[in-house]
C-alpha cells in the first residue's frame, strides 16, 4: 500500500473496510481525472447516471466534472488503486481522446501488472519524488492509450431520467439554468425532479448545476480566459459570488493551486 502526492498527482493503493461509508466515499466532483482500479470488495460505483457493481479487475475512468460515488455494501475489505492527475500532464491528443470515453471498463486484469509496478516503484525503488512522478505518469499514459482502444463495459444500471437531465445541463451549461427551466423542459413537477435527482445523485440538482458551471469555467480559465469574462459567459451575474465558489472548489481540490490574481480581476 502507498500514498503519493507530489508534482500535481495523487496516487494511492488503499485497503480498508467501511460498514457505514463516510462522506469521503460519495458525492465527489473535481476538476482532474481519476482512475479507480478495483482489486476486491463489495462495491457499486456510480458515475453521473450510470452504476456498476464492481468485480475484481474492473476499472473506472472519471473525467473532470463528473459526479461520482461508491456504495460500499458490506463490512469487507475494499482494496483499490486510485490515481488522480490533471489533464495538463497528458499529451494533448490523449486528453482529448479520454474525455469522450465511457467510465466503466471490465476485465482489465491484463493491466494489473501496471498497477503492481506502481507499488514496486514506490515501495522498493530508490527514486526521487520527481522521478516517481514521471514514472507514475508514464504508466498512466500507457494505460490510458490502451483503454482508449478497448471496449467499455456496460453499467448494470442507467437511470434514464437522470441521464437526460444531465445531458441537457451539459448541453446548456452556458445558459441560465433553474429548477423552473428544467421542469419546463422535461414536464416534471419540482418535487419529483428534485427528489429523484437527490435520491440518485446524493446532491441537490441546483448544487449540481452550480458545480458543473464552475468546473466548465475552470477549463476556460486554464486556457487563458479572464475570470471576469468567464463568469459572465456562464451566467454568474455577481462576480464576487462566482469567485468565492471558484476558489472554494480549488481549495477543496488538493491537486490544484488557488488562483494568484486578485478578486477584482
Amino acid at each position: 500500500m502507498f500514498n503519493f502526492t507530489y508534482g500535481g498527482i495523487d496516487f494511492a493503493h488503499k485497503s480498508d473496510a467501511a460498514s457505514s461509508p463516510t462522506e469521503s466515499y460519495y458525492k465527489h466532483v473535481h476538476a482532474f481525472n481519476e482512475i479507480l482500479y478495483f482489486v476486491e470488495g463489495d462495491v457499486a460505483y456510480t458515475v453521473e447516471s450510470e452504476t456498476k457493481t464492481l468485480v475484481p479487475g474492473d476499472l473506472v475512468l472519471i473525467a473532470p466534472g463528473k459526479f461520482h460515488f461508491a456504495t460500499v455494501n458490506s463490512d469487507v475489505k475494499y482494496e483499490r488503486y486510485v490515481l488522480k492527475f490533471p489533464t495538463a500532464l497528458l499529451p494533448k491528443f490523449l486528453g482529448e481522446r479520454i474525455s469522450t470515453l465511457n467510465p466503466f471498463f471490465g476485465s482489465v486484469k491484463e493491466h494489473s501488472a501496471s498497477f503492481k509496478r506502481l507499488d514496486s516503484y514506490h515501495n522498493y525503488g530508490n527514486f526521487t519524488q520527481d522521478e516517481l512522478t514521471a514514472m507514475f505518469m508514464s504508466e498512466t499514459i500507457k494505460l490510458l492509450i490502451a483503454l482508449s482502444k478497448a471496449p467499455a463495459a456496460q453499467p448494470h444500471q442507467i437511470n434514464t431520467v437522470i441521464a437526460e437531465v444531465i445531458q441537457y445541463i451539459d448541453e446548456n451549461i452556458r445558459q441560465p439554468i433553474s429548477l423552473d427551466s428544467l421542469c419546463t423542459a422535461f414536464h416534471f413537477s419540482k418535487s419529483y425532479l428534485s427528489n429523484e435527482f437527490k435520491r440518485y445523485m446524493k446532491v441537490s440538482i441546483m448544487q449540481y448545476v452550480r458545480t458543473k458551471k464552475i468546473i466548465a469555467a475552470h477549463q476556460l480559465i486554464l486556457a487563458g480566459e479572464k475570470k471576469s469574462y468567464v463568469a459572465e459567459q456562464f451566467g454568474f451575474d455577481n462576480y464576487s459570488t462566482f469567485y468565492r465558489q471558484y476558489v472554494r472548489l480549488l481549495k477543496e481540490d488538493a491537486l490544484l493551486i488557488p488562483p494568484q490574481e486578485s478578486e477584482s480581476e
